[in-house]
């Protein structure tokens, strides 16, 4: 049995492990999602001076025949019989004799073994014709007692040669359906009940922690087609659009909104956006920052020629729309005493005569234009 796990869920470069949730401490572990769970009630020594000195193909037979992942090539008890014929011997076997190989002989647990096959594709032919070697992927196999999941190969220790430059200078598929099981639209199938495939951290930063919905933005930037090996555009734009993005982080208006809720709460903002990258690309995009194509900054895609005259009105209509671009020292740009359009007063004919009483009500409006000194005029 020297290579217990070896054929058990096709052991060679195929294993790539996308890891199994987004912990960072299991990127270098086998997936458990490719990789179902397995009960082994079996006692095996691989690192045994008679074991180690065995080719691999010695115990495992057929596995460099072996073309699917759904094939076991754990070892039978043919194989064992020429080294271990006298516990094979049916007429001597005791609890003690069988219980050298088997877990439960004694009848204190006799579950049987359970390998579940690996959910992928996998041909153990294919490598054995390239030349790789069976510790050429299960590398640690030669110190162990029973192999485990634990010793199948990672997606990483794959993506050395199906990320690379392969065998003989020629390269070895990247494409992700050569190894992983697919769905009907051709997309990589990524559930199994209620287990989900989820990328390593090390797959350009497609690890999808919480920090991925920061990231995913770039990491989809670019490498748009790996993303669309899992995920539909639909996907995307339901979210984006708003239907599906949760209100608890932003609401249904937020567009709206955005604008005053960033300058009142900047660092809750900051903590996902990045100014320079996220506001300044958008709002240059379209049209709403000096950076921003001659075209688009007209204005014209967002307010009409005529809207200068008509603003007064739908600033008051909706003040809440405007404050979603602007802030209030736009507005002091041209209406405040000292602004460049001073002259252009929000204030109602007659004004002067009731405005001592607003400032006692509100003295910020008035000095956001006059200044300090209305304070010694106005008391």
């Amino acid at each position: 049995m020297t290579r217990l796990l070896f054929g058990a869920t096709l052991l060679l470069v195929g294993a790539l492990a996308f890891t199994a949730g987004s912990q960072r401490d299991r990127a270098a572990l086998p997936s458990p999602v490719v990789y179902p769970p397995q009960r082994i009630a079996l006692r095996m020594d691989h690192a045994l001076p008679a074991h180690a000195r065995l080719r691999c193909e010695r115990c495992h037979e057929g596995a460099t025949d072996s073309t699917r992942a759904n094939e076991s090539l754990i070892p039978r008890e043919a194989s064992c019989a020429p080294c271990h014929d006298a516990q094979l011997d049916r007429e001597q076997r005791s609890a003690e004799t069988c219980g050298t190989c088997h877990v439960g002989s004694d009848g204190t647990d006799v579950r049987p073994s359970s390998f579940p096959p690996a959910r992928l594709h996998f041909s153990h032919q294919q490598h054995a014709r390239e030349g790789v070697r069976c510790l050429d992927c299960h590398r640690a196999i030669p110190n162990r007692q029973v192999a485990t999941a634990m010793d199948l190969p990672t997606m990483e220790s794959c993506w050395r040669c199906h990320g690379t430059a392969g065998l003989g200078g020629d390269e070895a598929s990247g494409e992700c359906s050569v190894c992983h099981l697919g769905e009907p639209d051709g997309r990589i199938r990524t559930r199994f009940g209620e287990a989900e495939m989820l990328p390593p951290r090390w797959l350009h930063g497609m690890d999808h922690d919480r920090d991925f919905l920061v990231r995913h933005r770039w990491v989809a930037a670019d490498q748009g087609e790996l993303c669309a090996e899992c995920h539909t555009e639909s996907e995307c734009l339901a979210c984006h659009d708003g239907r599906v993005r949760p209100s608890s982080i932003h609401p249904a208006d937020f567009l709206t909104n955005h604008g005053p809720m960033a300058r009142r709460d900047e660092n809750r903002c900051t903590s996902c956006h990045t100014t320079q990258r996220f506001c300044t690309e958008c709002h240059s995009r379209l049209g709403l920052s000096p950076m921003a194509a001659p075209a688009a900054r007209s204005g014209v895609a967002f307010h009409p020629p005529a809207f200068v005259d008509a603003h007064g009105v739908e600033a008051r209509r909706s003040m809440t729309t405007c404050t979603s671009c602007h802030a209030e020292r736009d507005c002091v740009v041209c209406h405040g005493a000292r602004g460049i359009g001073a002259g252009l007063s929000p204030h109602p004919a007659g004004y002067a005569g009731r405005c001592r009483d607003d400032y006692r009500r509100n003295p910020r409006a008035c000095v956001t234009c006059h200044g300090d000194a209305i304070d010694t005029r106005c008391r």
